[in-house]
């Protein structure tokens, strides 16, 4: 009788210290950044905390190998310009000046093309870079050489005259290099990871001079303007509840409630969450329900508990 009577009288003056509601934890909707593709890390812009906007540059890969392609493939694409014009024109007398042209172009392509092979190399016998990416700079190499070597035949073929023929070929060849270094471009572009919406930084996974791999998270990024708070339902108490009904959150120091909404309620029991002090959540297999929070002055922060009542269908609202 006399430990029946202790317990009561502790229940007791345990309750008042307990928010009405059900307890969660404020968070924010996360979006974990990678790379495309696999790289050593130039820059990490991105610090722990601070609030980006939307395409602002977050991380930045070395450019030391896909730079002098892209480079390489811009030069195809002017020779294949020039080409194709000549062949509109059909000057007799240009047409030496233009091979020369060509020729000169062809070998630059050709030693930027065994640089970035010589880089490739180097990179790879230091465990730096993919095999892959040193087969495709071998490739590029021998595609400059292939070039710089049948500069003179093309010259001579420009000697004959232009047929319909050779202004389609030469239409083709020069639309194909643009659309390789379109493709080089776009490679450029995924060395550059960017904040796709505005947002605060939440975590930072790497730091310079590491290598990346592809799909390996670089930056955690929050959306201050998407908040939520999952609470935890006693199964029993489930009754009523339905996405979309409005909810009631309260947290400590904000003397104004937030307004919410259920934005999903779990499929299955699981065990209350250890951080839940809460005897009725504590005692039972709960249901994780989501509360959306409308909070357009971005007030709320991540990891603040707060406890939410939730309004059940039939439910007159105060």
């Amino acid at each position: 009788m006399k430990r029946a009577l202790l317990a009561l009288l502790f229940a007791c003056a345990r309750a008042p210290s307990t928010p009405a509601g059900y307890q969660g934890v404020v968070e924010l909707h996360r979006r974990v950044l990678g790379f495309e593709t696999q790289g050593r890390l130039k820059e990490v812009r991105a610090e722990k905390g601070q609030r980006v906007q939307a395409g602002e540059v977050l991380a930045v890969l070395d450019d030391g190998l896909l730079r002098p392609q892209r480079d390489a493939q811009a030069a195809n694409a002017r020779f294949a310009d020039a080409q194709l014009e000549l062949l509109r024109a059909g000057a007799r007398g240009e047409d030496l000046r233009a091979a020369e042209a060509q020729s000169r172009a062809a070998q630059a392509s050709e030693q930027t093309a065994r640089e970035g092979l010589l880089r490739a190399r180097v990179l790879r016998n230091q465990n730096a870079l993919p095999q892959a990416q040193l087969d495709e700079a071998e490739g590029a190499a021998k595609r400059a050489e292939a070039e710089r070597q049948g500069a003179d035949e093309r010259a001579r073929a420009l000697r004959r005259g232009s047929r319909s023929q050779e202004l389609k070929a030469a239409q083709a060849r020069a639309d194909a290099a643009h659309a390789a270094l379109a493709l080089e471009e776009v490679r450029l572009e995924r060395l550059s990871l960017s904040a796709p919406v505005a947002g605060v930084v939440i975590d930072r996974h790497a730091e310079p001079g590491e290598v990346a791999q592809a799909g390996a998270p670089v930056v955690t990024l929050g959306e201050p303007q998407r908040p939520y708070l999952d609470v935890f339902v006693p199964q029993q108490e489930l009754a009523g509840l339905r996405t979309g009904l409005t909810a009631t959150v309260r947290l400590d120091g904000e003397s104004e409630p937030f307004a919410g909404a259920i934005e999903s309620i779990a499929q299955e029991t699981e065990f209350a969450p250890r951080f839940l002090f809460s005897e009725r959540e504590r005692s039972a297999l709960v249901v994780r329900v989501r509360v959306a929070l409308a909070d357009p002055r971005q007030r709320l922060h991540a990891g603040v508990p707060a406890f939410a009542e939730l309004h059940r269908e039939g439910e007159v609202q105060r």
